[in-house]
């Protein structure tokens, strides 16, 4: 009997979730709040680059550093005004910044995306018309310390992960590669088989082919609570409507953590705040995507224009553009190039990535819950991990195959007190 899926989220992960899903004979139900793919997804890098993966919170990150993010041109903001909020999460997130929850959790994020080139490709070869570029990425320094730790790190994780080795350059090797780059720049590193991807034509190109596929898509379509007997979701309610289901999906993004309260399951989730310009027709060109290691901002090439984007801000679920950190961002990219990088149109973007405490995805089934599915929390790296995600959720909502392999992102790992089931109808916003 074919299994009726609703998925809540219209972000890169819902769009990849519900391709997976319908290809393998599901009959998926596509939701979301505002439009597909206009959330986090929109005005990211792009960077499919699985050798650059690690969880967020580190060794060292705590301490003295914690002072210097609330500091509003660091790349990781603090907003002091939020920290009475974020305290729970942040008391959780300081926990795992220790070398053994890293290397963990750096593991994890590398078996999850081991598949990820591949299921690019597989995708493309299916017809989804997406724009890749596969030139690899640029690493520019200013400073040999951290070009040297950067190239230590990429190396072993060659080694531990069998990414490809990375080949480190002079500043004249760098400008050959790059002619745009300035003369102050040190040197560089090379990452030749990394990609990246346009991703407002990744989600343009899965919509129409989820069109194509018969998925039904309903966006501007808010849930707000839904039917649950005997530890079973029988039916999700819309602001239009009751829709019936077999099995729900949440890959609602940072906003996630909001619709599993319903489900009696609390997922500490917060919202990182990104943000990004895009520049058309711009008078710099560049083959690849640019890391700029000291300042921890990116350039990143599409066909006709460059987004130059970075910085974290944790100050909750909001899409405030701060024109502080706009302008600090434009600052950090202009002294690594030649010249200003402008161009006929600019757009100034902001998005929340979906963060967890212990930097992994949420993955898997819902605590309590028997057709319930969750699959979130990939912070800055949504876009990389999205094929992965989508192939793996499907398999284990539709046959159970992949759910030994995915312990590192059981959502289990959140609750605190084995919860009593419940039995309990309808409750709302």
């Amino acid at each position: 009997m074919t299994k009726k899926v609703v998925i809540i989220g219209g972000g890169i992960i819902g769009l990849t979730s519900a391709y997976f899903l319908s290809r393998n004979g599901a009959n998926v139900t596509l939701l979301e709040k505002d439009s597909f793919g206009e959330a986090c997804s929109r005005g990211n890098q792009g960077w499919v680059c699985p050798a650059l993966h690690a969880p967020m919170p580190e060794p060292g990150l705590v301490g003295s550093s914690m002072l210097g993010m609330m500091k509003k041109d660091d790349p990781l903001y603090l907003k002091p005004t939020a920290i009475p909020r974020l305290t729970p999460w942040l008391m959780q997130f300081i926990k795992h910044c220790n070398e053994n929850d890293f290397q963990n959790a750096e593991a994890a994020l590398h078996y999850l995306s081991r598949s990820t080139f591949q299921l690019y490709d597989f995708m493309k070869e299916d017809g989804v018309d997406f724009e890749m570029h596969n030139e690899g990425m640029l690493f520019a320094f200013f400073n040999e310390e951290v070009l040297n730790q950067k190239m230590k790190g990429f190396e072993r994780k060659a080694e531990a992960y069998g990414h490809e080795a990375p080949v480190r350059l002079s500043g004249r090797e760098l400008r050959d590669m790059e002619p745009n780059l300035s003369d102050k720049v040190f040197g560089g590193i090379w990452l030749k088989q990394q990609r990246h991807v346009n991703p407002q034509s990744l989600s343009k190109a899965l919509i129409d082919k989820l069109a194509e596929m018969n998925v039904e898509m309903r966006p501007n379509e808010e849930v707000i609570g839904f039917d649950i007997n005997d530890e079973k979701i029988t039916a999700v309610q819309t602001s239009n409507e009751l829709i019936n289901a077999d099995t729900i999906l949440v890959t609602a993004g940072a906003w996630s953590s909001l619709l599993t309260k319903k489900l009696n399951y609390s997922l500490p989730m917060e919202a990182g705040k990104g943000y990004s310009i895009t520049i058309s027709n711009p008078n710099l060109s560049f083959t690849r995507p640019l890391y700029l290691g000291d300042s921890k901002a990116g350039i990143t090439p599409f066909t006709g224009k460059v987004r130059i984007g970075g910085t974290m801000e944790l100050s909750g679920i909001n899409l405030k553009l701060d024109r502080g950190r706009i302008d600090s961002l434009r600052e950090s990219i202009l002294k690594y190039l030649k010249e200003p990088l402008t161009g006929d149109h600019e757009e100034e973007w902001t998005g929340m990535r979906p963060m967890t405490p212990d930097g992994l995805p949420v993955l898997g089934q819902i605590p309590d819950l028997e057709n319930s599915y969750i699959a979130t929390g990939h912070g800055m790296v949504g876009v990389a991990m999205a094929p992965a995600t989508g192939k793996i959720i499907s398999d284990i909502i539709l046959s159970g195959e992949a759910k030994s392999k995915v312990g590192h992102f059981n959502p289990k790992r959140f609750v605190k007190k084995p919860s009593k089931s419940q039995t309990y109808k309808m409750f709302f916003t």
